[in-house]
């Protein structure tokens, strides 16, 4: 079995990498510049390097058979995504969205895509759990499972980040898992990564340029007098996926306290450009501001810290009952008043909108 294990490398922060260096650039001759200069992604997710490759692994299939991950999917372009099926949102809310993307695509197009399931909980993961799970969502995807050892060595090999649940647990227990979906060509090469909350249109529309680039990009690489592999992009940029990076923010309020020691805050995200990640947010309206996400733990509430927020093109919501902002030991803040909110992105940098203040039940 071949595995590459690069600890300390995880998926999400691959799109701040990705982005940063397709925003690098010199700063000399604007012609020579341009000659240098890459064409623009058409895609809306992040580009894999082509060294990316999926991972070299046999797991157990939902029919509890043998399934050796590379080349029963070779042919086709694969999503890869490590879960679990007692996750109460990431899991489903993804497996959601690659459902509607799937169902976007024509029949000759699904018949090219194959969507994979590796459990990071395979205590409870059995085959009947998992194809019990992936069912709900669509049949054709296939869910794996095996070894925690094993499981492990593939995310660090997909440069995905997984936490083994404690020894002996019991109970309905959370799993920390990395929260992007890999997608590799026909060949397993790396091509793309969908982050958290990307959609189901956003996915298909992806999908669909990367299954139409597929035989023009295989041929620019072959006609190459040198011989060298391409980059997976098409030779021509899509008309539309040039636009440049550009974020707004709307809709800021922050809560009237309702006690001393926090409040909470919403806001509205729109990406107009590149992947980006929100990094951290900061107000002279309190001493620290957070970013937490609500988890639901069978019947009770957890509330869960998020260090950075991955901000795909597309909107990204703050709102009430979902993700939101926590302003911890809030200044004397009164209905009516505004307030300065700084959120600094990985790329965008950093973006002070103004929020008002509304009332504690808002």
């Amino acid at each position: 079995m071949r595995f590459s294990v690069r600890p300390g490398i995880v998926a999400l922060g691959l799109t701040g990498v990705l982005a940063g260096a397709a925003a690098c650039g010199g700063s000399g001759d604007g012609k020579a510049a341009a000659e240098q200069s890459p064409p623009a992604s058409p895609y809306k997710a992040s580009m894999l390097p082509a060294s990316y490759k999926i991972p070299d692994v046999e797991l157990t299939g939902m029919d509890g058979r043998p399934y050796d991950l590379p080349k029963r999917t070779a042919g086709r372009t694969t999503l890869l995504f490590f879960g679990y099926t007692h996750c109460p949102d990431i899991c489903p809310t993804t497996m959601a969205d690659a459902a509607g993307a799937m169902s976007l695509l024509s029949p000759e197009q699904r018949a090219k895509v194959q969507v994979v399931f590796v459990s990071a909980d395979p205590a409870r993961d059995t085959p009947k759990a998992l194809k019990d799970f992936l069912g709900r969502f669509d049949k054709s995807f296939m869910g794996l499972t095996g070894p925690m050892k094993t499981i492990q060595r593939a995310a660090a090999d997909a440069k995905v980040s997984i936490t083994p649940p404690p020894e002996n647990a019991k109970g309905n227990y959370l799993v920390s898992h990395g929260s992007n979906v890999m997608v590799y060509g026909p060949d397993g090469s790396g091509k793309l990564m969908f982050p958290y909350q990307f959609g189901s249109a956003g996915m298909a529309k992806d999908l669909k340029t990367l299954l139409g680039a597929r035989g023009a990009a295989e041929t620019a690489q072959t006609a190459r007098p040198d011989g060298s592999a391409g980059s997976g992009r098409p030779s021509a940029p899509d008309p539309g996926g040039a636009a440049k990076a550009g974020i707004t923010v709307s809709g800021a309020r922050v809560r009237v306290p309702s006690t001393p020691d926090v409040t909470a805050g919403y806001l509205t995200i729109v990406n107009n450009g590149a992947p980006d990640t929100l990094t951290g947010i900061t107000t002279p309206a309190a001493g620290s501001a957070e970013m937490h996400r609500m988890d639901m733990n069978g019947s009770s509430m957890k509330m869960q810290r998020m260090m950075t927020v991955p901000v795909p093109k597309g909107t990204v919501a703050f709102s009430k009952g979902a993700m939101h902002l926590m302003l911890m030991k809030p200044r004397k803040l009164t209905e009516g008043q505004s307030v300065p909110l700084k959120l600094t992105f990985a790329n965008a940098g950093e973006v002070t909108v103004t929020a008002k203040v509304v009332p504690a039940g808002s």
